[in-house]
């Protein structure tokens, strides 16, 4: 797992709210979403890469004055940690 993020918060901002997303499928296991938020950042930034583990992808993330614009890929499957492998998924 990789991550790395910086941020400077408003303690006095409004709280979180989801103000626009849109998600699709790439493959059958991967997919993608885009949303834009409200929250209290002024300034921040995110990455993030995981693997071996439920829904493990791709994340990023910009925030400025309350407003971030986070954008992801992912494996839509579950990871078995008895099995050490995605598992089955109906879809």
């Amino acid at each position: 797992m990789i991550h790395v993020s910086f941020g400077l918060s408003n303690p006095w901002g409004t709280s979180f709210d989801n103000l626009w997303n849109r998600s699709g499928r790439l493959t059958r296991n991967k997919s993608w979403e885009l949303e834009l938020l409200k929250g209290r950042e002024l300034i921040g930034f995110e990455f993030g890469y995981t693997m071996r583990q439920s829904h493990a992808g791709l994340n990023l993330e910009l925030a400025l004055l309350g407003h971030s614009l986070a954008f992801q890929i992912y494996d839509n499957r579950h990871w078995d940690h008895t099995l050490n492998a995605y598992s089955q998924s109906n879809s």
